[in-house]
């Protein structure tokens, strides 16, 4: 049951399960073969019940008739005795054959005695009394079936379209033609396939409707087995080969999809132009407060420097001061000293002014006093020292002679 794929439409429904009436010698042949619908058989009906061969029977009465004639014609015994060996070997041979029955492989064989059920039979050559007959050949290979679905309502009542492939098998081949014939199990199959995929899609909405092909049908399987056990049928596989809803609505669908992606689309480039301008504003926020901090750093910076150079100068000036007080008690302590230092230095300005002839030098009263200061402190110290030096040269000759009294 094909699915046009361009629109979704399912061909026009039909029997795909069917029964043939063959004789048995031909069943394997008709087991295999499809009819003009392209439909393969899966339970033959044998045509003859009769096993028993009604061409060797026949040569047998011919051979005795013929020889019963020939004898009472020709008046010679001898030929009755000859044709009825004959007879009773073509009738053996006729009951032989008709002991041996042959399953074709791939199917079951169920038996009759006086219209009633005996038994079922696996394939291969069996052997049988003649008066049990082989009613019914049962296919035991998997077979396929289809089940389309059109128009099924999903959650959001939305019309869909399902195609679903059902694998089974006959597990038990008396319950299957005893208590329903293939056609009549095609049709409740399929109603009962249709409503189990049908509730299936009714809980679902339309847009999950295109993930029934990849959804696990277990539960599917399971309740299409409990349907179909009462006939012996045993539900191997369920797949869903197609499930699509309504072009009309996929196109109605795409477009409103589309638009959502361009509102979408909208959406992010104006978040993004807000993003960019927000951004902007950041930059330029940071841009602010980076040249304010580096203001203040700066500034920071400045002030310690100030600090530095204040410290600097405190240090310069409180080293002064002790330098300065180091001096002062210097001059204290070495009056004398200073006032020599200060003299030679008067002495020194003195002798320049007066190796250049070209300076005038301006004597007062002051200056005066200040030279003659000068030259009276040299003689005073000069005298101390030679002084000092006297003493020390008497201070030496004394331990000298010290020494030598001591020796």
């Amino acid at each position: 049951m094909a699915i046009d794929q361009s629109s979704g439409a399912v061909a026009p429904d039909f029997i795909q399960l069917t029964s043939v009436r063959v004789p048995l010698d031909q069943a394997g042949d008709a087991l295999i073969s499809q009819d003009a619908s392209g439909r393969t058989p899966i339970v033959v009906l044998t045509q003859r019940q009769n096993r028993i061969e009604n061409l060797p029977l026949l040569i047998g009465v011919i051979i005795l008739v013929g020889g019963i004639l020939w004898t009472v014609f020709s008046g010679n015994p001898l030929l009755a005795g000859a044709a009825v060996p004959l007879f009773l070997l073509f009738v053996v041979l006729a009951l032989f054959r008709s002991f041996l029955v042959r399953i074709p492989e791939g199917a079951c064989g169920l038996l009759q005695q006086r219209g009633k059920y005996l038994r079922t039979i696996e394939s291969g050559t069996q052997t049988l009394p003649p008066w049990i007959v082989v009613s019914h050949l049962v296919t035991r290979r998997i077979i396929p079936f289809e089940v389309p679905v059109n128009e099924a309502p999903t959650q959001d009542n939305v019309r869909s379209t399902i195609q679903a492939l059902v694998t089974f098998s006959i597990s038990d081949p008396y319950r299957f033609v005893y208590h329903i014939s293939a056609s009549d199990f095609d049709q409740v199959f399929q109603a009962a396939s249709q409503n189990t995929l049908r509730a299936m899609v009714r809980q679902i909405s339309s847009d999950e409707v295109n993930n029934l092909t990849r959804q696990d049908t277990g539960v599917l399987r399971e309740t299409l087995s409990t349907a179909s056990e009462s006939y012996g049928v045993k539900i191997e596989h369920v797949n869903i080969v197609y499930a699509h809803p309504p072009a009309d609505f996929v196109r109605s669908q795409e477009a409103r999809q589309l638009a959502l992606l361009q509102q979408e689309e909208q959406a992010e480039q104006q978040a993004l132009a807000l993003r960019k301008q927000t951004d902007g504003e950041a930059l330029s926020k940071q841009a602010v407060i980076a040249h304010i901090e580096r203001e203040r750093e700066e500034l920071q910076l400045q002030i310690r420097q100030a600090e530095i150079r204040k410290q600097v100068v405190e240090v310069e000036a409180q080293a002064e001061e002790l330098r300065l007080a180091r001096l002062q008690e210097r001059l204290e302590k070495y009056r004398q000293a200073a006032e020599w230092d200060w003299a030679g230095e008067q002495l020194a300005v003195a002798r320049g002014l007066a190796s250049n002839t070209h300076a005038v030098v301006q004597v007062g009263s002051g200056s005066a006093t200040d030279i003659a200061r000068a030259f009276l402190l040299r003689d005073i110290l000069q005298d101390q020292s030679m002084q000092a030096d006297t003493a020390a040269e008497v201070s030496q000759a004394e331990n000298r002679e010290h020494s030598k009294k001591v020796k």
